[in-house]
């Protein structure tokens, strides 16, 4: 019995390292992914009155913007799609950027890795005026 006891505990501690390291080894990918955003400003007074569509991802965070434009001002900022673990808080981030005018606002705290994808995918569909 304490033969099969060792037994367990010992694929316990190895189940919980391999965990482990996915998850770091996932986190930083994350990491590297969100730096690797072109982060350009958008002078949104030169963006033509539209209704533009922007995409933007990460391997655990998929978000799909609409984003309204008129004379010079983001009017509105639709979530299409926000395919996440526990990043919806994020989806506050919008009435800032609407608010302000601008895309660079502060991400949502506890949802920094939605928040940034979700700029992106903002900053595409105006890029693509």
């Amino acid at each position: 019995m304490k033969k099969l006891l060792k037994i367990l505990l010992v694929i316990g501690i190895l189940f919980a390292a391999l965990l482990t390291a996915v998850v770091v080894t996932v986190g930083i990918r994350m990491g590297s992914q969100v730096k690797a955003f072109d982060r350009t400003g958008i002078d949104v007074s030169h963006v033509p009155d539209g209704v533009y569509t922007g995409h933007s991802e990460t391997d655990l965070v998929k978000v799909e913007v609409k984003v309204s434009v008129s004379d010079g001002m983001i009017r509105d900022i639709e979530i299409l799609k926000h395919e996440c673990g526990k990043g919806l808080p994020a989806n506050e981030i919008v009435k800032d950027m609407v608010r302000k005018n601008d895309v660079e606002v502060d991400a949502v705290s506890g949802a920094t890795v939605s928040s940034e994808v979700i700029k992106d995918a903002v900053r595409n569909a105006l890029r693509g005026a």
